[in-house]
């Protein structure tokens, strides 16, 4: 009876993790489909704990146009609503900008959702997310490349 209770017990918690986990990885997807015209090139998931922005690298290449945009959940509905698509969506609860390897600003999204980059110089380049709130918990960062 013990062991039937323990795989129970296993088997409940394994299933809520996988849930979760696909949830999350809808919103991304919700998020990243919204760049008409732009090859999906990476995501920046990022979850804030202490309002802390998060910084994230990343090698972009010489002559190409990139696009970025942030994505947030409306937290509380997000989470009341089990991650209904509905609740999904460009929100601005975050920031997000593109940083130089000498931490100079190159663009940010500011009040609006994405914006476009065309990269002069193969290098590293720093992506900071940002949130804009302390009800904001998370935010994704989609990086894109605009189709030639």
């Amino acid at each position: 009876m013990k062991k039937a209770t323990f795989l129970l017990i296993i088997t409940i918690m394994l299933t809520s993790l996988c849930g979760f986990a696909q949830c999350k990885q809808r919103f991304v997807y919700e998020c990243a489909v919204q760049s008409k015209g732009a090859i999906f090139l990476k995501e920046f998931n990022t979850k804030f704990s202490s309002g802390n922005p998060q910084k994230h690298r990343v090698i972009l290449n010489k002559g190409y146009m990139y696009t970025l945009q942030i994505c947030n959940p409306s937290d509380s509905e997000y989470l009341d609503q089990n991650n209904s698509s509905q609740y999904t969506g460009l929100k601005v609860n975050s920031m997000l900008s593109l940083y130089d390897k000498n931490n100079n600003l190159l663009a940010t999204t500011n009040k609006n959702v994405k914006f476009t980059f065309f990269c002069n110089r193969t290098d590293v380049y720093w992506i900071q997310i940002m949130p804009l709130s302390p009800k904001t918990t998370c935010a994704v960062g989609i990086l894109s490349v605009v189709r030639r």
